[in-house]
């Protein structure tokens, strides 16, 4: 698409056009590899608009990482509310979090913001945001559980945060494409580990 084209589109339109090709390069650059004029390439657009749309090259990384797990969120949380029960619920969450395709891109994309969160006070922040709806959304899954009577967890928000980070430690294989992390495996193991969390044996969670 040319530059004139894409300036005529409504703002809107124009900011997703710019955070979409971000992601593009950031997943084939990595976030030390990209650079504006990259984003400018794959958005058809001036390096000049995308500054004016986020600030620096530090905004539109930011904003990008932010889209994609946002579509995750918004995509995780229809399915959680079709699901009948709090054990749904974390059955739903464990095959939806490694999935295939897409879902292990946005994890390449968590590896790159992790790395740039450790000196980018912007990326972490970024980080923390995403990272509190992530655990928010289990403390609210075992509450649930627990207070229908069918988990029994002493402490929630300590269980939460466990489920959640072994999400994230399983994660870094399973996007580096190492052969021992599945999406299976990931459920698996993540499955076996919420059961240990609620007092239930693993096989009520892996049987459906």
């Amino acid at each position: 698409m040319s530059e004139t084209k894409l300036a005529a589109k409504a703002p809107e339109e124009r900011r997703e056009r710019i955070l979409r090709a971000t992601v593009s390069v950031i997943r084939e650059r990595g976030f030390a590899g990209t650079r504006v004029s990259d984003i400018a390439r794959e958005a058809g657009t001036s390096q000049g608009l995308i500054l004016y749309h986020f600030g620096s090259l530090e905004g539109a990384l930011a904003a990008a990482v932010t889209l994609s797990e946002a579509e995750f969120l918004r995509d995780v949380a229809a399915e959680l509310q079709a699901a009948a029960g709090p054990l749904e619920k974390l059955r739903v969450i464990a095959e939806l979090v490694p999935g295939e395709g897409p879902a292990v891109s946005d994890w390449q994309l968590w590896l790159e913001l992790w790395a740039r969160a450790i000196r980018d006070e912007g990326a972490r922040n970024v980080r923390a945001s995403l990272d509190a709806q992530w655990r928010e959304w289990l403390r609210s899954i075992l509450a649930e559980g627990v207070a229908r009577g069918d988990f029994v967890c002493r402490d929630i928000e300590s269980s939460a945060l466990r489920l959640a980070s072994l999400a994230d430690g399983l994660a870094i294989p399973l996007a580096l494409g190492d052969s021992s992390v599945t999406s299976g495996r990931f459920r698996d193991l993540w499955l076996g580990a919420a059961a240990l969390e609620i007092g239930l044996p693993v096989t009520r969670l892996l049987d459906r």
